[in-house]
């Protein structure tokens, strides 16, 4: 697993606007990190919603994702690594995760 990959993973049953059930999440943990093998990792959820996008979303494409999607950066969270499903589903792409990533930096005022 590499920063930019996106996988699948069980969120459970949401409460209010938080991402649920099983749905594709970008990886953002950097990736020195995750070859400590952490039991956690940082994950953005992804949506086929894009009527609304958010100016807190980043578009995004992959192998696995069969319609236009969009990175919800507001929603970027920890997850267990129990929680990753098995499988390859492709990854975002540079520029894509750079994007993701500054995002998140003006989002959280560390950038």
């Amino acid at each position: 697993m590499r920063a930019g990959d996106v996988v699948r993973i069980d969120f459970g049953v949401p409460i209010g606007s938080e991402p649920g059930f099983v749905r594709p999440a970008v990886v953002v943990t950097a990736d020195l990190v995750l070859e400590a093998r952490p039991r956690t990792i940082h994950v953005v959820p992804i949506t086929s919603n894009t009527r609304r996008r958010l100016p807190t979303e980043v578009p995004v494409s992959a192998a696995a994702l069969d319609r236009p999607s969009a990175a919800q950066c507001h929603l970027c969270t920890v997850v267990r690594i129990q929680r990753v499903e098995e499988g390859d589903f492709g990854e975002i792409g540079a520029a894509a995760l750079a994007e993701v990533r500054s995002l998140l930096g003006d989002l959280l005022d560390i950038g």
